[in-house]
């Protein structure tokens, strides 16, 4: 038992939001044009990621990825394609090992990158996010080696984000998430944090989270999208769909988001608002996400059948 809660421990401390890589990257959605910068075409991409449009997302990163080969950005947004998946909706095996495989590309142009310079930041965000999502999966699949592995080196980079200036929003994310992860372990493995030397709870977390999502910085959605999370596993239901609101009002073709804020709705018996989310998503009909349409018909199905609402 003391070697699984070592193991998780690990796992969660060392993994940061990938907000960093894009603090720069504004989430517009510019005019396609062959003419456009390598940044401006990310920009493009991370666009329809982030709305789930993910045929055409792969279309770019794939073009981007042949543009400017060495750039570990499009490969690391690529694995996030599963990742999401595997997080949000199931956990199923063949995600988990499409993940760790596209993942591993982006890890060793990370690295490459720093190599060339230390000083970059940006890099030093994407692997500590890449490491603790790697080491989050491989333990969810019973991959202990590689979940120990990732779990360590990921740990490496945090302690190199918590010293990073306390007023970027990026930065709060990070120390927000590493907060309520510690916040949150067991007290029966208490005593590691004490050895490594970490401190932090769950209201720190919170905080620093809200602040980043209340900033005007490019990297609040991914605050709001943790604060999401974070207080539906606290079961705090109300504040967890505030969050999950503004997310769809600013990513309405998000089939992930729309799903997750019709499901809070349900949670809090606000059984119209639910349904009205559901058929968002059931008419969005996302080529990449089938699964989640599905999940939408049958809730939607269930309400009917249940005389929740009317057809």
């Amino acid at each position: 038992m003391k070697t699984y809660w070592t193991l998780f421990l690990i796992a969660l401390i060392s993994v940061l939001p990938f907000v960093g890589l894009f603090a720069e990257t504004r989430l517009t959605d510019p005019v396609a044009s062959d003419s456009l910068s390598f940044d401006k075409k990310l920009e493009r991409a991370v666009e329809q990621f982030y709305q789930t449009r993910w045929t055409e997302a792969q279309t770019l990163f794939n073009d981007l990825k042949e543009e400017n080969p060495g750039d570990p950005r499009p490969h690391f947004f690529e694995s996030m394609m599963p990742f999401w998946e595997y997080f949000f909706i199931h956990q199923k095996s063949d995600l988990a090992d499409e993940f760790l495989d596209q993942s591993e590309s982006a890890v060793t142009l990370s690295e490459q990158q720093l190599d060339k310079n230390p000083s970059d930041t940006t890099m030093v965000f994407l692997l500590s996010g890449l490491h603790g999502y790697r080491s989050l999966v491989a333990a969810s699949e019973k991959n202990y080696r590689v979940a120990m592995q990732s779990g360590i080196t990921g740990f490496s980079y945090t302690r190199q984000l918590l010293s990073i200036d306390t007023n970027r929003p990026d930065a709060q994310i990070g120390r927000g998430m590493f907060y309520y992860m510690v916040g949150s372990i067991p007290s029966e493995v208490r005593w590691l944090t004490n050895i490594a030397g970490i401190r932090g709870d769950v209201e720190m977390g919170f905080r620093e989270l809200e602040k980043a999502a209340e900033s005007d910085n490019a990297v609040r959605y991914d605050a709001m999208m943790m604060l999401m999370y974070l207080h539906e596993k606290e079961k705090e239901f109300t504040k967890a769909v505030e969050y999950a609101e503004r997310l769809t009002d600013r990513f309405s073709e998000n089939v992930i988001f729309l799903y997750k804020t019709a499901e809070l709705h349900e949670l809090l018996g606000n059984t119209d608002q639910a349904a009205e989310n559901y058929k968002r998503v059931i008419s969005e009909d996302n080529e990449n996400l089938q699964e989640i349409t599905q999940m939408s018909k049958n809730r939607v199905d269930e309400l009917y059948a249940l005389g929740l609402i009317d057809q």
